[in-house]
């Protein structure tokens, strides 16, 4: 693979290459658990995080940038890294946008996104609402505001006057009741 590089870069070229891929590892290694912690804190999702992470480091890695230092290296990983960070919170905004208007709109936003047709979604609506009247009033409360209206777990604790832990609670009893209802009537 060297001779190839060599011959595709030159000497000089090849040497710019093996240079750069010296200056990214030693950056890559001497920044990324930082990356992954304060990304995972921003996110509020490891999965997403170490996503955003890895692209972060191919983008790098493709625009090979005129970095002659690892710090220089390391600092055009957290801009980048950061820029990422804001598009993922920007699109996260712009999918709340388009479901948190209504939990009408929302479960057909969830209907399409699970690709079912028209007719499934209107037979899920009327299930669903029959189901959700089985639930405690709590418990409905918690569900509707969390899932179907689309609150944060803190966002739903503080709607109904409880702590976060309770909300939780509530919306984990309540879908499991849910779970157990619609696998009766399937």
């Amino acid at each position: 693979m060297d001779a190839v590089k060599r011959i595709a870069c030159g000497t000089a070229g090849y040497e710019a290459v093996e240079r750069f891929d010296e200056l990214f590892l030693e950056a890559f290694d001497s920044v990324s658990g930082l990356l992954l912690g304060w990304v995972g804190r921003q996110v509020g999702n490891r999965l997403d995080a170490e996503d955003i992470v890895q692209t972060a480091l191919m983008r790098v890695y493709a625009a090979k940038p005129e970095a002659t230092t690892v710090a220089q290296l390391r600092a055009y990983l957290w801009t980048v890294t950061r820029n990422l960070v804001r598009d993922a919170w920007r699109r996260a905004a712009y999918d709340r946008e388009r479901i948190e208007t209504g939990g009408e709109e929302r479960l057909a936003f969830l209907v399409d996104r699970a690709g079912l047709h028209f007719e499934d979604g209107v037979v899920l609506r009327h299930t669903l609402a029959r189901v959700l009247d089985t639930l405690p009033r709590r418990e409905r409360e918690a569900v509707v505001l969390r899932a179907y209206a689309g609150n944060t777990y803190a966002e739903t604790a503080r709607i109904m006057g409880v702590s976060t832990g309770t909300a939780k609670s509530y919306v984990h009893d309540g879908l499991r009741r849910v779970r157990d209802e619609l696998d009766l009537r399937a």
